[in-house]
C-alpha cells in the first residue's frame, strides 16, 4: 500500500477513536451508506462513460451478426439441453 493510503486509513481510525461508544453504531451505519453511495456513483460514472464511448463509435448502428451465427462460429450449439 502506498504511504498516502496508509496515512488516510490512520486518519479514519483516529476519527473513529474520537467517537463515544454509544455513537459507533450510527457511525457504522453512516459509513456503510456513504460507501454504497460512492460505489453506486462510481458504477454510474462507468456506465455513462461506456455509453458515451459507444455513441462515438462509427459502427454503433451496425446490426452485427446474429447470436446463432456467432455461436456456430465458436462451435457452440444453442437450444439443445445437455443429456448428461
Amino acid at each position: 500500500m502506498g504511504a498516502t493510503v496508509i496515512a488516510n486509513k490512520e486518519r479514519c481510525f483516529n476519527i473513529i477513536e474520537q467517537f463515544p461508544r454509544e455513537q459507533l453504531g450510527s457511525l457504522a451505519d453512516s459509513l456503510e451508506a456513504m460507501y454504497k453511495m460512492i460505489d453506486e456513483a462510481a458504477d454510474d460514472a462507468f456506465c455513462i462513460a461506456l455509453s458515451e464511448r459507444h455513441a462515438k463509435r462509427d459502427d454503433k448502428d451496425d446490426k452485427g451478426i446474429p447470436l446463432e451465427k456467432f455461436a456456430a462460429e465458436l462451435g457452440i450449439v444453442l437450444g439443445e439441453e445437455d443429456e448428461n
